[in-house]
């Protein structure tokens, strides 16, 4: 008997390949059908009638009437993102026994940008460009004084909360550098792993705030994370402490970002997650609360000059692209072959459908 695998979106276009070759590699015989959401409803609905598993895609869930078409698809048994981030996501709105997973394959290129903000921060370099193009040579190599040097990586403290897949990429790196690492995760390992110096739980907060010299959230955003760094938290870093933050806006509490930043109570910051985005990201509107440049949260980070700023693009590369994909096929042989799937996230319980009408 055939099976099907719906993959939708224009990315879903580009990577099915690598599902489809996945599975005749293993002789298992599914179908890949792809959809690209275009206008042709009719092609769409054909695919949701006989799809097993499915991939979503952003461009076909934000369309309206594309996910209450796929969550009635009559054979759905397993369906699958090509994202980590599941803080979006309500069981009870996906019907009872619907296997939901999520994907990795992007800790690499989210662990070079982490490593880039910490080396930009230590070394200067937006600033030293600045510098040169004024004509400043006040700190080059010639001039001893304190204040002319930079800094570096070597010896510096990493503190990484959460410690997944894009976690321990952070501390391989991290270690590379001669850096110390250490780390706190939602449950208790038996072990240390290597590289890290230690690793805790959400107890040991207090202590990895009080080593670090850079705070690395990788974490989920949960109701044991939302708020985490909050002013306390801020309080008990080092003043010259600097954060860096591919996790989720919500994990660090805005205001006290904000007051921390400003009133220089840590070094800085490197954001790349925020609290709110703009709906037009080719053509962003103007700001809600000041107008001109739409900001990520309702205080004004661009006023500052201590926070390096980015629009949620830290895995926002094409290897990026290809290793969710990868890990997409991964999880769907496990599934074909009723074994355990890794990046199984939750299960559908339809407690919320009763009475609702999806969109």
């Amino acid at each position: 008997m055939t099976r099907h695998i719906a993959v939708f979106g224009k990315m879903g276009v580009k990577f099915a390949p690598i599902i489809a070759d996945t599975f005749n590699a293993q002789s298992e015989k599914w179908v890949v059908d792809v959809w690209p959401c275009n206008d042709d409803l009719e092609a769409r609905d054909a695919i949701l009638a006989n799809c097993e598993a499915a991939v979503m895609s952003a461009d076909f869930i934000l369309t309206p009437g594309n996910f209450g078409a796929l969550m009635a698809a009559p054979k759905l048994k397993i369906l699958l993102q090509p994202w980590v981030g599941t803080d979006w996501l309500d069981s009870g709105f996906l019907p009872d026994g619907l296997l939901f997973c999520n994907a990795g394959g992007h800790a690499a290129p989210m662990a070079e940008y982490v490593l880039g903000a910490m080396l930009e921060h230590a070394l200067e370099l937006r600033q030293l460009h600045q510098d040169m193009t004024q004509g400043k040579w006040h700190r080059a190599g010639r001039n001893a004084a304190a204040e002319a040097r930079h800094g570096d990586l070597r010896g510096k403290h990493v503190g990484i909360i959460g410690y997944g897949d894009i976690a321990k990429a952070v501390a391989s790196r991290a270690h590379a550098f001669d850096m110390q690492v250490s780390a706190i995760a939602r449950s208790v390992r038996e072990t240390t792993p290597a590289p890290l110096d230690w690793i805790g739980t959400q107890k040991d907060l207090p202590k990895l705030l009080g080593q670090s010299d850079y705070l690395i959230l990788t974490c989920d955003l949960n109701d044991q994370t939302q708020g985490m760094i909050d002013a306390a938290a801020f309080e008990a870093m080092k003043d010259s402490a600097y954060i860096i933050n591919v996790a989720r806006g919500e994990v660090i509490e805005e205001d006290a970002l904000f007051d921390a930043l400003s009133n220089r109570k840590i070094g800085g910051a490197a954001l790349d997650t925020w609290y709110r985005y703009p709906t037009n990201i080719t053509d962003a509107e103007a700001d809600p609360d000041r107008g001109g440049p739409y900001q990520g949260s309702r205080h004004d980070f661009l006023s500052l000059d201590n926070v390096l700023l980015t629009p949620h693009s830290a895995a926002h590369t094409f290897g990026a692209d290809r290793g969710r994909y990868e890990s997409i096929a991964k999880s769907l042989l496990s599934y074909a072959k009723g074994e355990p799937i890794k990046r199984h996230v939750t299960t559908g319980t339809g407690a919320n459908l009763d009475g609702f009408q999806m969109p």
